[in-house]
């Protein structure tokens, strides 16, 4: 299943969306409230976006939804996201109902309680998805580290939680997690500065993020150590992906300071199979012990727990 740290929104995006959610709820409660009016003190006709076969698409909350998923099939993807949409459309459906029941007659109050009560149902659990996906877009503001944009620890602890429960569930499902250390991070502190030091950091996480799988995540773990988790992956495919990884990004030239040459950076790779026994921090000090001891053996490797 689809999760929303899977996208990897830059802060900016993210309060961006929300913004957007707000803009389009208010449109959607106008829409509502012409709706009751026109039910109840009459003299005003609905336009197609209350009657038509694709009201849904036509209202102001519809347009929003059908721009952000052409503009973000991934995010399209997410099961909330079609939870919404799904619920968008038959409340539109049961709108559409209670205006042809207005429209007879005669009037049959039992019939038009019963889809009036239908609308009020769906827009309040309509209403409860959005909410929910607001409020899933605000914790990934909150568990983003704003220069890398990776994510933070405590989402990291909730993500190899959900993971080994996965694997408990799940005969034969194999994850892997791995502590990714900047070597000589120190150095190029002391001898470019911080300044430097945060345009190591952002550069290395931008290369492991553009090298790795769209399934694959990226946590900032604290200073210049960082975790990637990789769900559904065998140790043998983990070797070969981390090692490519560990080599390309060695090659990799960094622009660190205007007034420096370029910098070739290396990193130390710890790696742990998990499995659905033990805690997370059992998981995170095994690969924290094997990155230590990719560092002992002379830095730039990857070293297996």
């Amino acid at each position: 299943m689809r999760m929303l740290e899977e996208l990897d929104l830059t802060i900016l995006q993210s309060r961006s969306m929300m913004h957007r959610i707000e803009v389009a709820m208010l449109s959607h409660d106008e829409w509502l409230s012409k709706l009751y009016r026109v039910l109840i003190c009459g003299g005003e006709e609905l336009g197609c976006e209350y009657t038509a076969a694709d009201a849904h698409t036509l209202c102001g909350f519809g347009q929003w939804m059908a721009k952000l998923c052409q503009s973000n099939p991934k995010l399209a993807a997410l099961p909330l996201i079609q939870d919404i949409g799904f619920l968008h459309r038959r409340m539109h459906e049961a709108v559409a109902a209670l205006l042809v029941q207005h429209a007879a007659k005669p009037l049959d109050a039992g019939s038009m309680s019963k889809l009036y009560d239908e609308v009020i149902a769906k827009r309040m659990a309509f209403r409860w998805l959005v909410t929910a996906f607001d409020h899933q877009i605000c914790f990934q503001i909150l568990n983003t580290d704003p220069l890398t944009n990776t994510l933070g620890r405590e989402k990291l602890i909730a993500v190899l939680r959900r993971e080994m429960e996965e694997i408990q569930r799940t005969s034969g499902r194999e994850s892997l997690i791995a502590m990714v250390d900047i070597d000589y991070f120190k150095k190029i502190n002391d001898t470019y500065g911080h300044i430097a030091g945060d345009r190591v950091l952002i550069e290395v996480t931008r290369f492991i993020k553009a090298n790795l799988r769209p399934t694959d995540l990226v946590f900032r773990y604290g200073g210049e150590e960082f975790v990637i988790f990789l769900p559904s992956t065998s140790l043998t495919w983990a070797g070969v992906l981390l090692e490519r990884l560990r080599q390309q990004l060695s090659q990799y030239e960094i622009t660190a300071s205007a007034f420096a040459q370029p910098l070739t950076i290396t990193a130390s790779f710890g790696v742990t199979r998990l499995l659905g026994t033990g805690t997370v921090v059992d998981y995170l000090e095994r690969a924290d012990q094997a990155m230590y001891q990719a560092k002992a053996q002379g830095r730039n490797r990857v070293v297996v727990a």
